[in-house]
């Protein structure tokens, strides 16, 4: 179940500056779409300038239609105005039909697939543990949800830059020379309302850290629900109504926190707009002044009073669309910079070296936040060939131990060597060729039965057939109805699989992936313990020359192993054979006494594979 809301630590993140943000976004941009992007500003700049035009060619229509009618201009002349002005709006009308095809191609196309590839990669270079963490899903959930920020602030940024910016300039040189008092102003519709959007990100970033946690319980809650894995078991022990009032309940604290938000927002929009207005006004008793006392002439005036109009709403829309919208995104737009900058594993790249095996040297590892180590002074060596089962009670800590093993998480003392390479020093993907493992919570993968193998190892292009019949997958027209390429999810109109036939596949794509360690850790824990052994002894068969590891609460599979580690309260207790820690009669002797009866039929598994009603 989600944890429910709390204080965070973020009110100390590290701010992100606008600019670090745009180089950022630009740079996305430029590489993805370079010529798109650049008749992109080339049509803003063209776009701002006409603007600024139509009101310079409006005064000279005026005053040249004052002076045909007292005889001093020929009529000629204004229809040639007329016809330049009618050009210029055409093309400012011409570059606002093209504008949104260029939007809708770089904000839904490109821009977006290329973020979206950037946070998946960085997932993949993020330590596993800091995914063991709740507050790092938050910033996952924040880094994905800002990426329509991002295309936001360089869109309509560099319009700000290329559109209004030279419109704003023309417009200011244009009544500097009619009359200097009219820049103050329009200084007056400007400078309050840029200062009042600053307050902007603050809201949007106190609300998003707010509401991000919530919103991930309102997901968990309405799958809960409505999600096929959860729905039986919800509606065949009556939790329809305790899922449904959570999933309301979170609603509601989602609505409450978005409420605050926008109240404040539009208290901070009407005080703007309240500044603007006055501006405006005064701009216009200024205007009808110069005007009488012969300061302007007329042209002048009907052209800023016709551009007026377009100007504050230019000013309105830049600064409560544009800057309110930038600056608002801007909140969100930090949290998918913070998240590329989290830590990453780093390390060297390393060659594994076959036969090397498995070493832990006095290992320790205590997770995040927690009191006690789950792994204690630990010192192992498995030999390169050899089979060990770990086992223990539940919290003995026999995954954490596999996964430090295998190199997925770095030990917090001590070092572990996995064939021949410190998992310490050793990037990933160094540490992960050649290692492969079948896990207790599988995925289920709405996908073929070939892609469900193949995932495991991309580059092996064979051998599907084969390892299907090492674990057990009968390919039947029955349940397989296009063989391999069967597609496994009633969604996309394919079949659905029993829980063993999924452990089946489970442990195919598992064996799939080329190896030199395998690990099972507990992916039958669903089943009952006398078919547990049965696939146990078909993975023993299948990983000969291999380094295995088995991963068990149950003791009737662990006769199969070269020797069997006991585990309790994070330390290995004993070690030994079968045999040997029987008849030392320690806790594994008391284990798997408790656990025999399970086992009263165990001499009729079979050696030579999985049964076909195995699983």
């Amino acid at each position: 179940m989600p944890r429910k809301s709390k204080k965070k630590t973020q009110d100390n993140k590290q701010k992100v500056s606008i600019f670090k943000i745009i180089v950022y976004g630009t740079k996305i941009f430029i590489k993805t779409m370079p010529v798109v992007f650049a008749l992109h500003l080339v049509t803003s700049i063209i776009s701002g300038l006409s603007l600024g035009f139509i009101t310079l060619i409006t005064q000279h229509l005026f005053d040249s239609v004052a002076d045909a009618i007292s005889g001093k201009e020929s009529v000629t002349k204004v229809y040639l105005i007329v016809a330049t002005l009618g050009i210029v709006y055409m093309v400012n009308e011409a570059i606002k039909g093209l504008k949104p095809i260029i939007h809708h191609y770089t904000f839904n196309y490109k821009s977006q697939i290329e973020m979206n590839k950037i946070i998946h990669s960085k997932l993949n270079r993020i330590d596993p543990l800091f995914l063991e963490n709740a507050d790092v899903h938050d910033e996952i959930e924040k880094a994905k949800g800002a990426i329509g920020a991002i295309q936001f602030i360089i869109i309509f940024g560099s319009d700000i830059l290329t559109l209004n910016l030279p419109y704003f300039m023309f417009m200011g040189i244009y009544l500097n020379h009619l009359k200097p008092q009219f820049l103050l102003v329009l200084a007056l519709v400007f400078i309050p309302v840029l200062l009042g959007q600053f307050v902007r990100p603050r809201i949007t970033s106190k609300y998003e850290d707010t509401a991000a946690p919530i919103r991930r319980e309102n997901s968990f809650y309405f799958n809960a629900i409505v999600d096929r894995e959860y729905y039986k078991e919800t509606r065949t022990l009556g939790a329809f109504s305790f899922f449904f009032n959570r999933f309301l309940d979170s609603l509601k604290r989602l609505g409450t926190e978005e409420l605050k938000m926008n109240k404040r927002k539009n208290f901070l929009e009407l005080i703007l707009s309240l500044v603007s207005t006055t501006g405006y006004v005064g701009i216009l008793c200024m205007l009808i002044t110069a005007l009488f006392q012969g300061e302007i002439t007329v042209g002048a005036f009907a052209a800023v009073f016709f551009s007026i109009d377009r100007l504050f709403q230019e000013t309105q829309g830049l600064v409560n669309f544009y800057i309110g919208n930038l600056t608002s995104d801007f909140g969100y737009a930090q949290n998918y910079i913070r998240f590329l900058e989290m830590p990453e594993r780093g390390g060297i790249d390393a060659t594994p070296i076959i036969g090397k095996g498995i070493s832990a040297e006095n290992v320790g590892f205590i997770y995040p936040n927690a009191a006690n180590k789950s792994v204690d002074n630990v010192s192992l060596k498995i030999e390169q060939g050899e089979t060990v089962a770990i086992v223990g009670a539940n919290g003995a800590g026999k995954t954490t131990l596999v996964r430090l093993l295998i190199g997925l998480y770095k030990p917090t003392e001590g070092k572990v060597i996995l064939s021949g390479m410190d998992t310490a020093n050793v990037k990933a993907e160094s540490l992960f060729d050649g290692v492969s493992g079948v896990f207790q919570r599988f995925q289920r993968y709405q996908m073929t039965l070939r892609e469900n193998i193949q995932i495991s190892d991309l580059d092996r292009g064979s051998e599907i057939n084969t390892v299907c019949q090492q674990a057990g997958v009968n390919i039947d027209s029955a349940s397989f109805p296009q063989g391999i390429d069967t597609m496994l999810s009633r969604e996309f109109n394919g079949v659905d699989l029993s829980g063993g036939e999924w452990q089946r596949v489970a442990i195919a794509r598992g064996l799939y992936r080329i190896n030199n360690v395998i690990v099972l850790d507990e992916p039958t824990a669903a089943i009952d313990p006398l078919e547990e052994s049965h696939i146990y002894h078909k993975f023993v068969e299948i990983s000969k020359g291999k380094t295995a590891i088995i991963v068990t609460h149950r003791m009737g599979s662990t006769k199969i192993a070269d020797r069997v580690v006991v585990m309790d309260k994070g330390k290995i207790v004993e070690i030994g054979s079968h045999d040997e820690l029987i008849r030392k009669q320690g806790l594994y002797a008391e284990m798997y006494d408790t656990q025999s009866e399970w086992y009263e039929n165990e001499s009729d598994i079979p050696q030579g594979g999985i049964r076909g009603d195995a699983i």
